[in-house]
């Protein structure tokens, strides 16, 4: 009995020392979390531009008040977190203590949000042997694989076929040791994208505007990119080398990882790949505060002069050539005859190591087999041949090696400065509108992008974008002010054909305009209505120096001021566009529409439109446009001219 009641006295004892010790470690623990977090109200860390960034803080439209863009509940530690800094940060310091997990990964929230935890370390001077023990060995091991040591972001160039990616796209590239070894495509890009699914048309377009699609951050190895953007799409990649410190990249690459499975709210033209990429960087440089400057849109370009404009940031560029831009720079080493040889190797209508090549000069014979290797690659990756012809590309590269030695051709040089040289998107211009029943004024307001009058330098050489383009007509002897027209979208992608690249060009627009409109300001004397119009086309020569295009075009009207209320038109037009010097820009069309359903009035044209570079005033660019034209629609044959002063900001 004795030996038992021992027993029981010292099981007793033991529980009684445990409940102390756990009640005094709780009391401890308590003690901890209260002191932290009354230092960082002390400190007003929670309103702090670090503290928001890692959060994705946003100002709240109406109101003094912020929400994170975050969607996932599980990313907040606080109820109220998704709005209220202070909560979230106080939550957050005392999940620090516990070790319940937290997230897709179910991981400790010191593992889970190792950025949070270092921010709060530092300026807290948080001591980690007073907090119980964690294994954060997954975050770990995938940081020592991406090996961080230096960041670029990229910038592939405008892509019309896509209207996710027409103003172009940013991401950023992570370089570590073995891609400083073995070169840029062994690194790692970091991309920003709507999760579409096999989406498209209305449906896509609508709900890419409308943020009816999830965003999600990815880690994708570089050379996928790359085969993407330059070798499939065919698009110019420019990247610019990013001066951030060890420590900055650390903070990049532990964001990184939080935000694993955390999806944002993509919308097409604000809440883009630029603007969430902005956020990114302003987590490892909070003084950034780079994404407060597009609160409404976010164009790509836009957001690469802003981070230019940002002292010691961004170096300069390093230009990788699309599969398309180096074929034809290699094509324009060759003459008619040889291209024509390298399209028939191509082909499969001359062998790649048969007499006619073989009757060439060594480094003639290599030139063509790499234009036809090139070429046959470039076909394939584009649909343009089947898979079948993959062994004949096997052929040709074959047949190149036996021959040894340098062909001698050098990779393209860049077309210009980068996209950080670019007029801004953003214009506005007043001028003057002469017509046949007097002056008027005129005023145009065009949010974004690029017309083939703008400056060229920066944006891809033969497309223009411009998004809800306003125009404004004021009479000045009546006082009369009123719309004259609205572009919502308009599109012209005009690609040079050649021997061996064929493109096909492509006009749309669509928007609200008067029956007639004079351009460009427009005379309102007409009622306002829906159209659409543009068709498929043809370009020849080089659009920084002198080219012409022709399309066949069709066009739909849906106005009241026309006979049953509807036109139905189909015609073509022809053009040129040259650039006789520096900062003069020239653009001659003349076309035609005739009458195929509805309103039976023909339309046709004639104009020329000329821009002149002015030098910059303020950081705002300066432009001179002047349109002389004529034009023949519904009875009225008139002439017409504007004179405008084009100002980009």
């Amino acid at each position: 009995m004795l030996v038992s009641w021992v027993g029981v006295t010292i099981s007793t004892s033991r529980l009684v020392l445990f409940l102390i010790a756990s009640l005094a470690g709780g009391v401890a623990r308590a003690g901890d979390i209260e002191s932290l977090q009354s230092r960082a109200v002390a400190l007003d860390l929670a309103q702090s531009a670090h503290w928001h960034a890692l959060m994705h803080y946003e100002p709240d439209r109406l109101g003094g008040g912020v929400t994170s863009a975050v969607v996932p509940d599980w990313f907040f530690l606080a109820g109220a977190g998704r709005t209220d800094p202070a909560a979230e940060l106080a939550a957050t310091l005392a999940a620090f203590f516990e070790s319940a997990p937290v997230g897709p990964r179910d991981l400790p929230v010191r593992c889970a949000f190792p950025a949070r935890f270092r921010f709060l370390e530092r300026r807290l001077d948080i001591d980690r042997g007073r907090l119980p023990a964690v294994d954060c060995d997954a975050f770990e091991r995938w940081r020592r694989a991406l090996d961080a040591r230096a960041v670029r972001l990229v910038f592939p160039s405008a892509y019309l076929n896509s209207p996710a990616s027409m103003f172009g796209h940013t991401l950023l590239r992570i370089d570590g040791g073995e891609s400083a070894r073995g070169g840029e495509l062994l690194s790692y890009a970091v991309n920003f994208a709507a999760e579409t699914g096999d989406e498209r048309g209305p449906v896509y377009a609508f709900k890419g505007l409308t943020g009816g699609y999830p965003g999600i951050y990815g880690v994708f190895p570089y050379y996928e990119k790359v085969r993407d953007y330059a070798w499939i799409e065919n698009r110019d990649i420019w990247s610019y080398p990013l001066a951030l410190s060890d420590a900055e990249i650390k903070r990049l690459v532990a964001h990184l990882w939080e935000l694993d499975g955390v999806t944002f709210d993509y919308t097409f033209l604000s809440r883009n790949c630029a603007y969430q990429l902005l956020t990114l960087l302003e987590v490892a440089r909070p003084s950034l505060r780079a994404s407060e400057r597009f609160g409404w849109y976010a164009i790509p370009a836009d957001t690469i002069r802003a981070l230019a404009a940002t002292p010691d940031l961004l170096g300069e560029p390093a230009y990788r050539p699309a599969l398309a831009t180096v074929l034809r720079a290699e094509a324009a080493r060759l003459d008619a005859p040889r291209r024509t040889l390298a399209r028939s190797v191509a082909a499969g209508r001359a062998a790649p190591d048969g007499d006619a090549v073989a009757a060439l000069p060594r480094e003639t014979a290599a030139r063509v087999l790499e234009v036809a290797h090139d070429l046959l690659y470039y076909r394939l990756q584009t649909g343009g041949a089947a898979a079948a012809a993959r062994p004949r590309l096997e052929a040709i590269l074959e047949a190149r090696s036996r021959l040894g030695g340098r062909s001698g051709v050098s990779s393209p040089p860049p077309p210009g400065p980068g996209p950080h040289a670019g007029h801004p998107t953003a214009r506005v211009a007043f001028g003057g509108v002469w017509t046949d029943d007097g002056f008027r004024l005129g005023a145009r307001l065009r949010p974004g992008y690029h017309d083939l009058l703008d400056p060229p330098a920066g944006y891809p050489a033969g497309a223009g974008i411009e998004l809800l383009d306003i125009g404004l007509r004021f009479d000045p002897d009546t006082g009369d002010a009123r719309l004259a027209d609205l572009v919502l979208l308009g599109i012209e992608s005009l690609a040079s054909r050649g021997d061996l690249i064929r493109p096909v060009s492509w006009r749309v627009s669509t928007g609200l305009r008067r029956r007639p409109s004079p351009a460009p300001f427009g005379d309102g004397r007409s009622r306002l209505g829906l159209y659409a119009e543009g068709g498929p086309g043809v370009a020849w020569g080089d659009f920084r120096s002198l080219a012409g295009y022709a399309f066949a075009l069709g066009s739909a009207d849906a106005n009241r001021a026309l006979d049953a209320d509807h036109a139905v038109a189909a015609g073509g037009s022809i053009g040129l566009l040259a650039r006789p010097a520096a900062g003069w820009h020239l653009r001659a069309e003349v076309g035609g529409l005739s009458p195929v359903a509805g309103d039976d009035s023909r339309r046709r044209w004639a104009e020329l439109h000329q821009q002149w570079d002015l030098p910059s005033a303020g950081g705002i660019g300066l432009g001179l446009r002047l349109t002389v034209g004529w034009r023949d629609e519904r009875g009225r044959d008139a002439a017409h001219a504007a004179l405008g002063l084009q100002t980009y900001f």
